[in-house]
């Protein structure tokens, strides 16, 4: 659950330190005081997009917000499983900068707001009355269905169907929409050309090298013949040397010292040798007659096909020619290969059905219980005579499974089971969502809900009612819930009042925590209006105390 929430410098928030308890906390206010900052702020830290600019109350300094939230052991391998660490309070922290770019960070470990929002979903559900995913969207209503049996082990075989079959299939299909069959020809042709054009690596290189030596080759030659002549010619250096050698083995039979000296030397000998032997060999070459027209033929050859194949180097020719080779061998074997994929496909369409099957058999289950507890729980929300029903409808192959949920609802005695979202009202909905999150409450590992503003549209006994069914789903999971409703209010645990107090130069928002007298007094004013009447305050001491 939440134990800490820290916000500074975020809209109307100088800064901020809320300690959270267990049970219900109820957060009310006026209109407009700042609830839904509260909310957004904590939307930020647990990863939901948002832009820095226009939300920091000091446009030259960060905003930051920090969630403190307990941690279960189990979750530890989750954790390091993303390189973070775990801690038992893991602390959530989003900075939103001057500059408009924001980072996050999970235990002071630097993380992207995807890692925030994949981890805040085990722990935290926001619900906000135009939230309704859970209506509309399968993988929500899944997910609510799939706390209520453990089913890791069924949906990971089905996973690796399902990934196997749609690989196959997805090459199956290039297969039967490519045009291969009809550019075969032209591929044909393409090959050919660089068979025929028989391009080696480094070649263009070494042409163009070649040319370029040429034009200099007189001045080349001399080069190379005075340095021949440098080293052999009579007195040259290999004269010089020899004649030093036989000094200084004089030398050194007077003065063993020299001897070091003269190992030196003789290491050099070898080695001027070499590089005679190189000069001299390069002097030959030079002396070979070159056909120029040949080469630069070639080499305008040669760069006509890396412009028309349109590859950065010469040498990518010989990559495009063995390209071109497995492209047509593909082509040929074409039709074997669509029969066998054919084949694979049956094979994992039949995988894909049988693990479904067993998949959907868990689920089923966990259908028909939650389906009776969300039937339970419609008493409790003012819906004693409504009707909830959970059904089943095939479906092609999805990443989930082989069938989708359709929720059902009718609200009155003798009306038709419908879709839920085209006939529930918005008060009926709310109090829907609040009986299916209630279920969901007794099976999730879910530490924290909130709910923001679920309970708009009703009143009366039917808000009193939603307030039990929030209370006792906190004896369960920490609930915060955000409302206008004196009947809800009075069954939170803690109560903090948003403020907004407005200066001269300044506006800023604020939360007191409520007790005693003071809330007596906010729930009557809740109940009144500004001017607070002596039976508002009765009225209020009776929804707290009763």
């Amino acid at each position: 659950m939440i134990r800490k929430i820290y916000i500074s410098n975020f809209i109307l928030i100088d800064e901020l330190l809320l300690e959270v308890g267990s049970g219900m906390t109820v957060l009310t206010g006026e209109t407009g005081a700042g609830k839904s900052i509260l909310l957004g702020a904590l939307g930020a830290a647990l990863g939901n997009r948002m832009a820095a600019k226009g939300v920091l109350k000091n446009p030259e300094k960060k905003a930051v917000i920090e969630i403190a939230i307990d941690v279960d052991p189990s979750y530890q391998p989750l954790f390091e499983s993303r390189d973070f660490d775990y801690e038992s309070t893991a602390v959530f922290r989003r900075e939103l900068l001057p500059s408009g770019k924001s980072r996050g960070f999970i235990n002071d470990t630097p993380a992207k707001s995807g890692d925030l929002n994949f981890f805040a979903s085990f722990f935290i559900d926001i619900n906000s009355q135009s939230d309704s995913k859970i209506f509309n969207e399968t993988e929500s209503q899944l997910a609510l269905i799939d706390t209520f049996e453990p089913l890791a082990v069924e949906y990971a075989a089905y996973e690796a169907a399902y990934k196997e079959w749609q690989q196959t299939k997805k090459e199956l299909d290039r297969l039967n929409s490519s045009r291969e069959r009809d550019d075969l020809d032209y591929l044909e042709f393409l090959y050919h050309e660089l068979d025929k054009a028989n391009v080696k690596r480094g070649e263009l290189d070494d042409i163009e090298s070649t040319l370029s030596r040429i034009k200099g080759d007189v001045k080349y030659k001399d080069g190379l013949e005075r340095a021949v002549y440098w080293i052999t010619a009579d007195n040259g250096l290999m004269d010089t040397v020899y004649s030093l050698e036989s000094e200084l083995e004089k030398l050194s039979s007077i003065d063993s010292s020299l001897e070091r000296d003269l190992q030196r030397l003789q290491d050099l000998i070898p080695e001027l040798q070499k590089v005679e032997r190189n000069l001299q060999q390069k002097l030959n070459d030079s002396s070979i007659e070159v056909d120029v027209d040949s080469l630069e033929e070639r080499a305008s050859r040669i760069k006509a096909l890396v412009s028309k194949h349109r590859v950065l180097h010469a040498d990518e020719l010989v990559d495009k020619f063995e390209s071109i080779a497995q492209e047509i061998a593909s082509i040929h074997s074409r039709s074997s290969k669509i029969k066998e994929l054919k084949d694979q496909l049956v094979r994992w369409e039949s995988r894909l059905q049988e693990t479904g099957a067993v998949l959907q058999k868990k689920r089923t289950v966990a259908g028909g219980k939650i389906q009776q507890q969300v039937e339970k729980n419609l008493a409790s929300v003012d819906l004693a005579k409504a009707r909830f029903e959970l059904r089943w409808s095939a479906t092609e192959p999805k990443p989930y499974g082989i069938y989708k949920p359709d929720f059902y609802f009718s609200a009155n005695p003798g009306t038709p089971l419908e879709i839920l979202n085209k006939v529930a009202s918005g008060g009926e909905s709310s109090r829907l969502k609040l009986a299916l999150k209630a279920a969901l409450g007794m099976h999730s590992k879910l530490s924290c809900q909130i709910f923001d503003e679920i309970d708009t549209g009703i009143s009366g006994s039917t808000a009193q009612k939603v307030g039990a069914t929030m209370s006792r789903l906190s004896e369960n999971q920490q609930i915060i819930s955000i409302t206008h409703l004196p009947q809800v209010a009075a069954y939170g645990a803690a109560h903090w009042k948003v403020l907004k107090t407005q200066l001269e130069n300044e506006t800023n928002t604020s939360v007191e925590i409520l007790e005693g007298s003071n809330r007596i007094a906010e729930i009557a004013r809740m109940l009144s209006g500004e001017k607070i009447t002596e039976e508002a305050l009765k009225q209020a001491e009776v929804l707290l105390y009763q």
